[in-house]
């Protein structure tokens, strides 16, 4: 069996920004002034106080980049475990009433759209060895940040449900990272509580079926379906959004090859360029934008994944210039082509 949460995995338009404002917090009570974590993310310092501020992904890259330049040690630890459910707003209010550890799972999967989404998370039961794991994805495909990223994920689920299990020396069984031991591995195991394994090809929990039934001993049966009624609207909102931009995403995967123009777009929906222009600016993007970060996403997965040629895959992706597409992709990720594809 295998649940996911309900929106596709792609990370275009804007995000909340609660998972910013606890990190931010954390690392001020350490003397860590927020202007050193602000700077170049164009995120107005009194905007993570409140819950209902959104942010984009480029924001947010350049927030954990600010974060990783100061060189503090097992960093995504210390801040995982700083996390609490209020920090979540609607979303820890519900999960705190989820009466076990099924229904704690379940619930953060389908909902997990309404908090700032960096990873995309999916839960897989394998009845043949009676286990099951909770997988992480990486949706901010920006190399430098992907260990840390995944890292802070499960850091953050782990102090949640001990939290919520009112335990705080609950620990999966293992846990499996998809890259490479770190340098600052010491303090990983006695964090997580857990042998952790590194080099698989997923980032995932895995634990033993007589957990599932695990009590939460905070939890609320008669708030629940209140709750639950109130994640589903905002849940709502958000999907109708985002079959809006599923189908622009849609739209530039299948003409990304060709010379892109928001009017032909903007025809195809039935939409005025300009109407095209406010729609994606309410969701906290643009055209190009988008363009972008497909035209980057594509061209990642070409490099790392086939050996097609440098020039092939710019063609592949609208560039007619070889030159032009190395420029704009160590323009969009800081690397060459040919540096990731060595690396990787």
């Amino acid at each position: 069996m295998l649940q996911q949460n309900s929106l596709p995995a792609n990370f275009i338009g804007q995000v909340f920004a609660h998972k910013l404002n606890f990190i931010s917090t954390t690392l001020s009570n350490r003397g860590i002034d927020l202007s050193h974590l602000l700077k170049g993310t164009d995120i107005e310092p009194d905007g993570l106080n409140d819950l209902e501020y959104k942010i984009n992904k480029e924001q947010i890259v350049s927030f954990y980049r600010n974060i990783l330049a100061l060189e503090i040690p097992e960093v995504s630890l210390l801040l995982g475990a700083s996390i609490k459910p209020k920090d979540y707003g609607l979303y820890g209010c519900t999960l705190l009433c989820c009466k076990d550890l099924r229904s704690l799972l379940e619930f953060s999967l389908r909902y997990h759209n309404l908090v700032t989404k960096t990873v995309n998370m999916s839960l897989h039961v394998e009845d043949k060895f009676n286990q099951s794991c909770i997988r992480f994805e990486d949706l901010l495909l920006t190399t430098d940040l992907t260990e840390f990223n995944i890292e802070l994920q499960c850091a953050i689920v782990l102090s949640l449900v001990r939290d919520f299990l009112d335990c705080e020396n609950f620990a999966f069984d293992v846990l499996r990272f998809s890259f490479d031991k770190p340098p600052f591995h010491q303090g990983y195991e006695d964090f997580f509580g857990c042998p952790i394994s590194y080099g698989h090809q997923y980032s995932e929990f895995v634990f033993s079926d007589d957990k599932w039934s695990l009590n939460t001993p905070k939890s609320n049966p008669f708030a629940m379906p209140l709750l639950l009624s109130q994640c589903d609207l905002v849940l709502d909102s958000v999907q109708t959004k985002n079959e809006f931009l599923t189908f622009i995403n849609q739209w530039v995967s299948e003409n990304m090859h060709k010379e892109l123009c928001a009017e032909n777009l903007a025809s195809d929906l039935y939409l005025t360029p300009r109407t095209l222009r406010r729609k994606l600016s309410d969701q906290g993007t643009s055209f190009r934008y988008i363009v972008k970060e497909l035209r980057c996403s594509a061209a990642k997965k070409l490099i790392t994944e086939t050996q097609l040629s440098i020039e092939d895959i710019g063609y592949s992706i609208g560039f007619n210039d070889a030159s032009n597409f190395r420029a704009a992709f160590k323009k969009w990720t800081g690397q060459t082509p040919s540096t990731l594809r060595q690396i990787s």
